[in-house]
């Protein structure tokens, strides 16, 4: 007998994580384990599995980072009954409060699903809020071996289908798993399922290590079985699952600026309690501190040495015409960073359409998006020229600097003129695309003098004389000099990654990275 319960809460875990990823971005009995070698690899079908009982549940969890409570997420399931026709509605929320230089800022995402008893996804609603931004929300249904998905951001619409295959399982499933088919140590499993964040399918892992007895909320002990899941729209990312031979999850974990963001299952008086003030402060939190570097940003070059304490620095950075790696030793890179010069020519571009296209995040088509970047380029025909030009115009006219905002999408910006550096990267890419030049966003890290420290930050970057040419709109000097890290970018593009995948290095790196000045160029931009 198979009985379905909580089947959401790892979604609410998750909408939680790729929230905090966004905003920290910028600025059971015991077994012997089994041996190496022994493990076994299983790819899950969702049928082999009948749902035979199915009860309404619901379940409230705390979230923490770095021992500071940040918010909390619930989960529920409720069954529709009308004989043959059963229906399984699952529900995950999740609330969080940080600040961000000292501004609050609440998040929360919102989603809904509709199901089979025995697992197979009819429809979903999927809704971030983060205001004073719009609200985006997703709708899918699945009909005739079709995902149908409207999308709304900005009040804009974006439709798109994907195929839908009978082995793809829904967001419920994976609590249904551990339930209907409990892992054993050292065996491994892995599936596909529905990430309604991004409205794609993702290739789900699990590896399932030992059982340990692990502490809980409160202080209570119990004995789970460690289980390690990954999943690829977010390479790199591990969440820690503690499982217990009955199939809940009473903790999680995923690391996080060098610590832990910890979930775990508590009462409903827990979880709603009053946050005490002291919340987390993550823009703060991630900032690198260095030795000064008078006129970062007007230098034409500057040679950084950077260390990792775990691992490999050169797997965060990109290598390209503005900045280069030279590995140094296990855990350590030379990196140099160079002004890039001002382009001559202008052939045509040799780039894919995705970075010339509006996407639902860089709506280039938005009529406030084409005035302003006609406004800003008047009759100038030079490119680079116009570029500058429109960097120089989202500096001026992006005036309300609000960093309660994660990520709002161009035409949002270029209705509220305001925002962060997020805001002004995304608006600048669009007017460029809006004016027929290539662009992209980058992400990376930004020196900040007032605080002798580097700081997670997004610019844009405009493609020509078939190179890449980076942008900074919050900073409005006609291109950067040596004083940005780049660590990814991205198109924006609806069949690109997701878009937050771009900020995971930051969430990787920063925690357990020092950055030491190696040499500064006295050579300075004109």
């Amino acid at each position: 007998m198979t009985v379905l319960i909580n089947s959401s809460r790892i979604n609410a875990i998750l909408g939680c994580f790729i929230l905090i990823l966004l905003f920290s971005g910028l600025s059971a009995c015991s077994q012997s384990p089994a041996r190496e070698g022994d493990a076994k690899t299983t790819e899950t079908d969702s049928k082999s599995a009948g749902v035979v009982a199915v009860k309404d549940a619901e379940v409230w969890q705390v979230i923490y980072v770095n021992n500071q409570r940040i918010g909390y997420a619930y989960s529920q399931t409720r069954i529709d009954d009308h004989g043959e026709n059963k229906v399984v509605h699952n529900q995950s929320d999740s609330y969080l409060k940080l600040k961000r230089f000292g501004q609050t800022l609440n998040m929360e995402t919102h989603l809904k699903t509709t199901e089979t008893p025995t697992g197979e996804l009819l429809s979903y609603t999927f809704q971030m809020k983060n205001p004073p931004a719009d609200s985006t929300v997703s709708e899918g249904k699945v009909k005739g071996g079709q995902l149908t998905v409207e999308t709304k951001i900005a009040n804009q619409v974006t439709r798109s289908q994907l195929k839908w295959e009978p082995a793809f399982h829904s967001p419920s499933y994976l609590e249904q798993m551990f339930k209907d088919a409990p892992m054993q140590p050292g065996e491994q499993k892995s599936f596909s399922m529905l990430l309604p964040e991004y409205n794609k399918v993702s290739k789900v892992s699990l590896n399932a290590l030992d059982y340990e007895t692990v502490e809980l909320h409160g202080g209570v002990e119990e004995k789970c079985l460690h289980v390690k899941m990954k999943q690829e729209l977010l390479p790199g990312m591990v969440v820690d699952l503690y499982v217990t031979k009955e199939g809940e999850i009473p903790k999680t974990a995923a690391d996080f600026l060098g610590s832990s963001m910890l979930t775990y299952i508590v009462s409903k008086k827990v979880a709603l309690e009053e946050l005490s003030g002291g919340e987390l402060d993550l823009a703060v939190q991630t900032l690198i501190k260095v030795t000064p570097i008078p006129g970062a940003h007007n230098t034409e070059k500057v040679v950084y040495q950077l260390t990792l304490d775990d691992g490999d620095p050169a797997e965060f950075l990109v290598s390209g015409d503005t900045q280069q790696v030279k590995k140094r030793d296990e855990r350590s890179v030379e990196l140099t960073v160079v002004k890039a010069p001002v382009p001559t020519q202008f052939p045509e571009a040799k780039v894919d359409d995705e970075y010339k296209e509006p996407t639902q995040f860089i709506q280039s088509d938005d009529p406030r998006v084409m005035k302003y970047a006609a406004a800003a380029v008047k009759s100038v025909q030079n490119p680079w020229k116009q570029a500058i030009l429109m960097e120089r115009y989202v500096h001026q006219n992006l005036k309300k600097k609000n960093f309660s905002t994660a990520l709002a999408s161009a035409a949002e910006v270029a209705r509220n003129m305001e925002g962060d550096c997020t805001e002004h990267a995304v608006l600048l890419a669009a007017m460029l695309r809006a004016q027929k030049l290539p662009s992209r966003v980058a992400v990376g890290l930004v020196y900040i003098p007032s605080r002798s420290s580097f700081g997670g930050h997004m610019w844009t970057e405009v493609f020509l004389d078939n190179r890449w040419i980076p942008l900074d709109a919050t900073l409005g000097k006609g291109g950067i000099g040596a004083g940005h890290i780049k660590l990814a970018d991205s198109s924006l593009s609806d069949n690109a990654p997701a878009p937050l995948a771009i900020f995971l290095p930051i969430l990787q790196a920063v925690g357990k990275l020092s950055i030491e000045v190696i040499d500064s160029s006295a050579k300075t931009a004109r």
